[in-house]
């Protein structure tokens, strides 16, 4: 089915590893807010985790990895092409690492991935996004957002609300979004070989800023 217009729960994407070669525009952040609330004529529209991603990407100075996380669930609500609310689960433990083609070096990044150093994904498996507000632009931006998404990103525990742009496509019965976005890990205790808490790293340090991809469809 082919999707015509634009709407967001983009903003799930949440966390990863370790930055995006030289990206430094990272998310607005704020304290945790309000999470926004449907209205009972507001219409649910609920994720197909199966056709849902999320890409991460991370580098040291020498190198970049990437991969994916599946999206577990999620939900959000519209009314008169407004979001009215919504949030999503990230499965933290389906991290991929698809950089490294080398399967025991695939394994260790992965298990160092989800190791204590990172997102300890036995004692945090999930990382969750609920929205706060939502603003649509009179006009999309130069890379043709037209939502701007607030909302809070809980990874490990710890909540920051963070404020987005997203591509929105909006069906009667389906919807389809798109988000790039950059975070700083060390906000969500994330501090492994960060040069902000680590001296003399030389080429062991790892960027603070990690970039997302967010490709969310869902449906009534």
């Amino acid at each position: 089915m082919q999707l015509t217009k634009i709407t967001t729960g983009a903003a799930l994407a949440v966390f990863l590893l370790a930055s995006c070669g030289g990206k430094t525009n990272t998310v607005q952040l704020a304290s945790e807010q309000e999470v926004a609330v449907a209205t009972e004529a507001s219409k649910e529209y609920v994720v197909d985790a199966a056709s849902s991603i999320l890409k991460w990407r991370g580098s040291k100075l020498t190198k970049d990895h990437f991969g994916t996380i599946q999206i577990e669930s999620g939900k959000v609500n519209l009314e008169n092409e407004a979001i009215k609310a919504g949030t999503f689960l990230i499965d933290m433990k389906t991290i991929v690492v698809e950089d490294i083609k080398e399967e025991e070096y695939n394994a260790k990044l992965r298990n160092h991935l989800a190791s204590e150093d990172f997102f300890n994904i036995d004692k945090f498996p999930t990382a969750k996004f609920d929205i706060t507000s939502s603003e649509k632009l009179a006009t999309p931006d130069e890379k043709g957002n037209n939502y701007i998404i607030k909302g809070n990103l809980t990874i490990k525990d710890i909540t920051k609300n963070i404020s987005i742009p997203a591509k929105i496509d909006i069906q009667e019965n389906a919807f389809h979004t798109v988000a790039a976005f950059v975070i700083d890990r060390t906000e969500w205790d994330i501090r492994f070989n960060s040069g902000k808490f680590f001296k003399d790293l030389g080429d062991k340090m790892i960027n603070d800023a990690i970039e997302f991809e967010l490709t969310l469809i869902a449906k009534s």
